[in-house]
């Protein structure tokens, strides 16, 4: 029987592959989901209701990850030999594109990051097909090398092929209100070169606690994030992990991202949206021109937050308006996914 086999390597990409998974089966394939250990995947999972075949581990340091990289690749080798495989799904797997490449199967890649030089350099010549959202310049995945044929351009994020499709239902966080939820940048990436174990924003963040009235809840990504955080500011609500962000976001009043992904996902659900990612990205910037998030640094951090919590009422209803609206004219990249799979 014919394969599509999905490499999923963040829980994004598992959110994306729960329905290529309904995509493949309706069309008569088999669909082989592979991920690997890392921090949330695990949990992801049980949240998603998928059971991938963990193989190999995230590496932390540039030896680790390549180490890790090149054991991956002679792990999964060894599985998918023993499929039909036709297409291969990923967003920037170095081990399965390169897999594709190697034996000729038709591979296409999802990416919304081209700041992860890293993985481009590793991914981009090597692909098939590239989903990139029309908010990137084309040049940004040429220069990796990537063939201007091979570039699908679509007027949407990533985010966009859930939030049309689930619902997310609030917790309780039983917590005093405003409620401002942050979610720090990914400090282990290695398109940061971090130096910090909790967030470069930990010392504005307490400042603003002791200046302003809200309650704060951090999402950390990994359980030696979430140490630090608990020993650096222990007047906030420290999440543990399995739990589902979406449901988080929509508990929330204010939204603090570090990264991308809930970040996109807070706007467009229409949460007041700090992005404080250290460098401005190509979608970042499309969003604050549709009015769905503010960039936040450190020199106005604490003025742009005091600003909201002035008017939480005002901007929460004004951001939701906008978010509906813009999320109804986004194209979702799952339907031309459906149109690649024949």
């Amino acid at each position: 029987m014919q394969t599509i086999w999905f490499d999923a390597l963040t829980p994004k990409h598992l959110r994306i592959a729960k329905y290529v998974k309904e995509i493949a089966e309706r069309k008569g394939y088999y669909f082989l989901l592979t991920s690997r250990q890392y921090d949330e995947l695990s949990d992801m999972t049980k949240i998603l209701g998928l059971n991938p075949l963990f193989i190999g581990k995230h590496g932390k340091t540039l030896q680790e990850k390549m180490i890790y990289s090149a054991e991956r690749l002679c792990k999964l080798l060894e599985i998918v030999e023993n499929y039909d495989i036709k297409y291969i799904i990923c967003h920037a797997s170095p081990e399965a594109t390169r897999i594709g490449f190697g034996f000729g199967i038709e591979t296409i890649n999802i990416n919304d990051s081209p700041h992860a030089e890293a993985v481009a350099r590793l991914t981009i010549p090597l692909t098939s097909r590239l989903l990139s959202s029309a908010f990137i310049p084309e040049k940004e995945w040429l220069k990796y090398g990537l063939k201007k044929s091979a570039l699908i351009k679509y007027k949407g994020l990533e985010v966009v092929s859930w939030l049309k499709r689930e619902r997310p239902i609030s917790v309780e966080l039983n917590i005093q209100r405003p409620v401002v939820l942050f979610r720090p940048e990914e400090v282990k990436a290695s398109y940061l070169n971090s130096k910090f174990e909790s967030s470069y924003l930990t010392p504005l963040i307490r400042k603003a606690m002791q200046q302003l009235k809200f309650s704060l809840v951090v999402l950390p990504r990994y359980d030696s994030q979430r140490i630090a955080f608990k020993e650096e500011i222990p007047d906030a609500l420290i999440l543990e992990k399995g739990i589902d962000g979406l449901s988080i976001i929509e508990a929330c009043d204010i939204f603090i991202g570090g990264g991308g992904t809930m970040t996109w996902e807070a706007a467009l659900l229409g949460k007041p949206t700090l992005f404080a990612f250290p460098n401005e990205i190509y979608i970042s910037k499309a969003l604050r021109r549709m009015g769905l998030l503010k960039r936040v640094e450190s020199s106005n951090f604490i003025s742009v937050l005091k600003k909201i919590l002035s008017r939480l009422g005002f901007y929460k209803k004004q951001s939701k308006l906008k978010a509906e609206h813009v999320l109804t004219l986004m194209e979702d990249p799952l339907d031309i996914i459906e149109n690649l799979i024949r």
